[in-house]
């Protein structure tokens, strides 16, 4: 989510009924696991594992509930006890899961979440299913998305060729297309032109913009600019031994550059389109370069560097930021205004470079044509020709939007393509979701009929979580008075988002406000009603409807602590540090991780757990920089925070053992260039699992202390062994079962912030002596070693 749920990865059927009758079929398959652990293999007797005696661990009422059922029948989905849990709880939890799990020829990884947001579509498409796009009964916002879906729905699999469009509009736009021996514009404006891509294709080309609360005044909205986001990983484009992943990385280019030259009818030489391909990703080898790595982007004072278009323009004389500008607020009201606007530069070293390239023509013009021409063609693609789309499939293109996320954190990063033999409903729901999020937010909320039971029992948890967080601060020894009242401070502070953005959203009777709101996109229900075949067109508005109401038109009005950032329809949640708030989309609110009517140890463990894993972001290292109001607190030259200088220390200490921890101890690979996690860019993500589960854990102990008077929860069918604290790490364990192809695990650990997922089980348990105590692990056995062989994450003993 950021405790960073990924998006789906696995195919889904193309129209509702299919995907429910997948979901269906997984059901019963589940719910038949229930009491089917074999206890022979070859009529050989097999080890099961079989609880100590425990605090709390009288046997109590077993519950036979539809609910407790299907809550025992994931857990059950994942369960190994041939496994002991003391030596690996990963394989404990998941091991089930992993060998009855077969990704197919394309798919690179399957989590037990993925499932959650396969059936939030599936319940999308089934509201979808009744709109009349025509019907004036109904808001205009679940119109407009049930146009754009179906359009989508019926064409993306085979869509109408938009090649000579597209070669019309760069034509447009340069002049005309280097690699095809055409000339350019003379004097070709460059910034002129990356404006006009980035508001209308929504993709970055010498840089990417997007506004967010001002860091260090919170009243106001500020513009962030800094490098694109590239198709590789940037160890891939700066280390020696990743060669092989540039040259595959040209390989693809050319792949797009020849099947667009074929879909235009350009007769263009091989070898001079194999040329362009190497020189559009050599400039992206110096993008690389000139960027700073993931490590080094965790100190937000470093990446404060305001200015205006006067004073930048000063700074960096040979880019046009006025020009840049004025095409990215195109349209846009109040435009005027941007010459006042607070333009911060976050990584000063690559615009230094970016300035030298234009002011000392360091590479040649078509180059730096050819290589932006390059990432509009990958990002159309699947909307220009089936050759071009099966060339961006092939190199697992990943749309500009999905890749680089939201926000300043870029939450909901993909770092993956989804697909499979059937990909064209799920692509247009990812890319629907992404492009206007209060469409497919606000139909799915609105379809659901206790949420309001349910927002508000998500709520009560939070609260329990936030206290117990705090109690856990006021036992720290290395923190003093001051700075605890100041973290106290911060969480009382707390912007809490719940399930949707209650104010856009309204009662869902009143539907002017959402409305309003996405205005931007209702030309798409006069585009489908002439023609349903123009999907093109339809994305072009999605695109711009994104850039312009989500990034720019934001900067007319006042901050906004409350801005949701992302669709309620996203199985994710996140913390946004500038604004101090914490969101959980209503989509979230499902298994593996939340059921209303399932026992609250299985909810504390999932929602409660993401809970206090979002909430201790606050509080990990990039999160301490950031004071109660979402402003960088007690700015010195090389860095900001409110801690005091000796509770500071002990934070680094703490976190500094995390970091070696995770880069030591965790998930080491044996083969390959990777053989750890990078406990650096990690660090946080590792910080907010062990702060918030142990957090989570607390709260569900005072749960039944206080509401249910100390009276244990009932027993699940078929894990009637396992007491509620049990259960309660278990569906932690389940929760991050993952199946992944060995080229998507080095990926994931070159370029994500989170650990992989057996070491986000496995490495959480070692340092919180709590599940060892409940699991009676012997002391030293590697799920509960020594107290000097773990780290203690935001608690005192």
């Amino acid at each position: 989510m950021s405790q960073a749920i990924p998006f789906v990865t696995i195919a889904i059927v193309i129209a509702a009924v299919g995907v429910a009758i997948a979901s269906l079929v997984l059901n019963i398959i589940i719910l038949g696991n229930i009491n089917d652990l074999s206890t022979t293999v070859n009529n050989n007797p097999v080890w099961h594992y079989t609880p100590s005696p425990q605090v709390n661990s009288s046997t109590g009422t077993v519950s036979t509930s539809v609910a407790y059922k299907q809550a025992a029948a994931y857990l059950l989905n994942g369960l190994d006890d041939t496994i002991d849990p003391c030596q690996d709880f990963y394989a404990f939890t998941c091991n089930s899961f992993l060998q009855k799990t077969n990704l197919g020829p394309y798919q690179q990884r399957l989590g037990t979440y993925d499932q959650a947001q396969i059936d939030v579509y599936s319940e999308i498409i089934t509201a979808l299913n009744k709109i009349d796009v025509n019907s004036a009964t109904t808001s205009k916002t679940e119109r407009i998305t049930k146009a754009a879906f179906d359009s989508c729905k019926s064409n993306l699999g085979n869509p109408p060729d938009k090649s000579k469009v597209v070669y019309q509009e760069l034509q447009s736009l340069f002049g005309g297309v280097p690699f095809f021996g055409e000339n350019l514009t003379p004097n070709l404006d460059y910034w002129s032109v990356a404006g006009q891509i980035e508001q209308t294709h929504a993709v970055g080309t010498l840089t990417y913009t997007i506004a967010s609360s001002d860091y260090k005044n919170n009243l106001k909205n500020a513009l962030y600019t800094g490098p694109p986001a590239l198709s590789l990983a940037y160890d891939f484009y700066v280390k020696p031994q990743y060669i092989a992943e540039v040259n595959n990385r040209v390989s693809n280019v050319n792949d797009m550059l020849t099947s667009f030259a074929a879909a235009v009818g350009k007769n263009v030489g091989a070898d001079a389109l194999l040329s362009a391909a190497q020189e559009v990703v050599s400039f992206e080898v110096q993008i690389a370069m000139s960027s700073w790595p993931d490590d080094l982007l965790r100190n937000y004072q470093q990446q404060y560097n305001p200015y205006n278009i006067a004073s930048a323009t000063a700074a960096y004389g040979a880019i046009n930021w006025k020009s840049y500008l004025g095409k990215l607020f195109d349209g846009v009201p109040g435009a005027n205004d941007q010459s006042n606007y607070n333009i911060v530069v976050t990584e000063p070293a690559y615009f230094a470079w970016l300035n030298s390239v234009f002011a000392g023509n360091l590479s040649n013009s078509t180059v730096i044509a050819n290589y932006m021409i390059a990432q509009v063609l990958a990002d159309e693609s699947d909307f220009i020709s089936s050759a071009t789309a099966r060339a961006a499939s092939k190199s697992n293109y990943i749309h500009y939007a999905l890749r680089n996320g939201r926000g300043i954190k870029k939450h909901g990063k993909r770092d993956y393509r989804m697909l499979d033999l059937d990909y064209v409903t799920q692509g247009c729901m990812d890319l629907l979701t992404a492009y206007m999020p209060y469409g497919t937010g606000y139909v799915y909320v609105k379809s659901k009929d206790q949420k309001y039971q349910v927002q508000s029992d998500v709520k009560n948890q939070t609260n329990l979580i936030i206290s117990n967080f705090q109690n856990m601060i006021d036992s720290l020894t290395w923190m003093d008075d001051f700075s605890k009242n100041r973290a106290h401070n911060k969480s009382d502070s707390l912007v809490q988002n719940y399930g949707w953005p209650t104010g856009l959203f309204g009662d869902f009777k009143d539907f002017s406000k959402i409305d309003d709101y996405n205005q931007d996109y209702a030309s798409i229900i006069d585009i489908y009603n002439k023609d349903k075949t123009q999907i093109y067109e339809i994305f072009q508005v999605l695109k711009k409807g994104m850039e312009v109401r989500e990034f720019f038109r934001i900067m007319t009005v006042p901050a906004d602590r409350y801005n949701f950032l992302q669709s309620p329809a996203m199985v994710n949640a996140w913390y946004q540090p500038e604004r101090n708030s914490i969101t959980f989309p209503y989509a979230a609110w499902n298994p593996p991780y939340y059921n209303f009517d399932y026992p609250q140890a299985y909810n504390f463990a999932g929602q409660g757990g993401t809970g206090g894993h979002e909430l201790t972001h606050g509080y990990d290292d990039e999160g301490v920089q950031f004071g109660f109001n979402g402003e960088l607190t007690d700015c010195a030259w090389n860095k900001c925070g409110w801690m005091d200088s000796n509770s500071s220390a002990g934070f680094i200490d703490m976190a500094q053992c995390v970091v070696t921890q995770f880069s030591t101890q965790c998930c080491p690979e044996k083969t390959g260039n990777v053989h750890c996690a990078n406990g650096a860019t990690t660090q946080g993500e590792n910080i907010a699992d062990l702060g918030g589960q142990q957090a989570a854990y607390r709260a569900y102990r005072q749960f039944v202390s206080t509401t249910r008077a100390g009276a244990e929860e009932d027993r699940l069918p078929g894990l009637e062994k396992y007491t509620p604290n049990q259960i309660f790490w278990i569906t932690y364990g389940y929760s991050w079962c993952m199946k992944q192809k060995d080229a998507n695990l080095v990926h994931q650990l070159l370029t994500n912030p989170h650990s992989p997922a057996k070491c986000r089980t496995n490495q959480v348990m070692q340092d919180i002596p709590e599940f060892g105590q409940d699991f009676g692990c012997a002391r030293g056995t590697p799920m509960y070693p020594e107290p000097a062989d773990r780290c203690k994450v935001w608690v005192g003993q």
